[in-house]
């Protein structure tokens, strides 16, 4: 049997910050001099990587999905490909899938080892660890299913994310894959795809909101992913619409005052104001069922009324620094709470379904569209949900929320007898 060239490089959320006062492990360092790349650069890979994970350290889901990723990949890049965070390219990236479908049995272990072991007051690498484990294989070869592939590559793009925020890496290397993969689809494939619209199902969506209102009921910290997750899905809103950001060369900071009290047909209702693409203004109607989450996030920040005040100045995200969140704040904390409803999955026994949605779950567009398109199956008027989405037009709305032949012929399908 061959020997298991690489190593574990990220110690347990626990042990993080001491990973990192030590510079990552003498251990680590040692097996990396061991290595046929630019030491520098390699030493460089491993800090940044251990700054990026520490932003997940406080969601165990998260950090410890997104650690094995990036673990993975380091381990192919500094050992198989021989490169450095600067140089992964598309072709680095596509290999890279290639080697994730069926990775070499020396990289495969049969259970789960811890990365480092306790030595004489120091973290030191389990020899036993592998990036893989066949656990679940029954007897088979160790095979990635398409979930655990997508689960990667979001994985992948977040991290590519913030390489290129740190000017590590120049472009996204999954660009030029992209660009690749629609070259060699023929038109006759293209035209063979049905159009979907990418959204939650009401049982993952009931699922989520329950999963992230008790982990709040239990612990505080979790107020503010509840209420981001389900006001995006409420009232249609990309990430960008509920974030810090410029308008006309300034800043802009969604305040409370954005929330109106309206008056129509001498019924009283209330009214989110946001800027959208293109800095175009619009207000979305809040639903009923929305209300109690507003007044639950006011409660938890003390302000002094259930509902908003007219003027109130008060930063609806207010940030440890004071003013807002930016996008990627925001990104990251439905990202999280999305995590949390697949770690629940889990434990009750959703292994699938709980696959499905840590593939997606840095995807929150995914809030914006189930909310509409619960809202359409509703019976709103198409009309009103394309003003309040901020669409150019109904028919765009309809184009990409409404197919009810494609619903039908599906149920139809669902339905047949073996």
């Amino acid at each position: 049997m061959s020997r298991f060239p690489g190593f574990p490089i990220f110690d347990a959320a626990s042990q993080l910050d001491d990973q990192l006062d030590e510079q990552g492990y003498a251990s680590v360092r040692d097996a990396i001099v061991a290595l046929s790349v630019d030491q520098d650069k390699a030493f460089r890979d491993l800090d940044v990587s251990l700054r990026y994970l520490t932003d997940y350290s406080n969601v165990p889901g998260t950090y410890n999905r997104f650690r094995s990723e990036v673990q993975r990949f380091l381990n192919y890049l500094w050992v198989v490909a021989s490169r450095t965070l600067d140089q992964v390219d598309a072709e680095v990236v596509s290999s890279y899938f290639k080697f994730l479908k069926n990775p070499p049995a020396a990289w495969v272990a049969p259970n789960i080892h811890s990365g480092f072991l306790d030595e004489q007051g120091q973290r030191i690498i389990n020899p036993r660890w592998r990036p893989f484990t066949s656990q679940r294989s029954q007897g088979e070869r160790y095979t990635a299913s398409p979930a655990s592939l997508k689960s990667s590559r979001t994985a992948l793009a977040s991290y590519f994310r913030f390489l290129r925020q740190r000017k590590i890496m120049a472009e996204d290397p999954f660009l030029e894959v992209r660009r690749r993969d629609t070259k060699a689809k023929s038109n006759a494939l293209l035209e063979r795809q049905e159009a979907s619209v990418r959204r939650y199902t009401d049982w993952q969506w009931s699922f989520i909101r329950e999963a992230i209102e008790q982990a709040a009921d239990q612990d505080p910290e979790y107020e503010r992913h509840l209420f981001i997750i389900v006001t995006m899905k409420s009232l249609f809103l990309r990430v960008g619409e509920l974030a810090v950001r410029k308008v006309d060369g300034e800043l802009r900071i969604p305040t409370f005052s954005d929330f109106q009290k309206q008056v129509a047909g001498g019924e009283a209702f209330w009214t989110y104001y946001v800027f959208g693409k293109g800095d175009k203004g619009r207000t979305i109607t809040c639903p009923e069922a929305y209300l109690p989450y507003l007044k639950r996030w006011r409660a938890h920040l003390d302000c002094d009324s259930p509902l908003p005040l007219p003027n109130e100045s008060r930063p609806i995200l207010p940030s440890a620094r004071g003013g807002g969140l930016g996008a990627r704040q925001i990104q990251r904390i439905c990202e999280e709470g999305i995590m949390l409803a697949a770690q629940t999955m889990k434990d009750k026994g959703f292994d699938d379904e709980a696959a499905q949605l840590e593939a997606i779950a840095s995807e929150t567009h995914y809030l914006r569209h189930t909310g509409a398109s619960q809202a359409i199956e509703a019976g709103a008027d198409i009309r009103h949900i394309s003003e309040e989405l901020g669409h150019a037009s109904a028919a765009f709305t309809e184009q990409i929320y409404v197919n009810a032949d494609q619903a039908r012929r599906r149920a139809a399908g669902r339905n047949r007898s073996i």
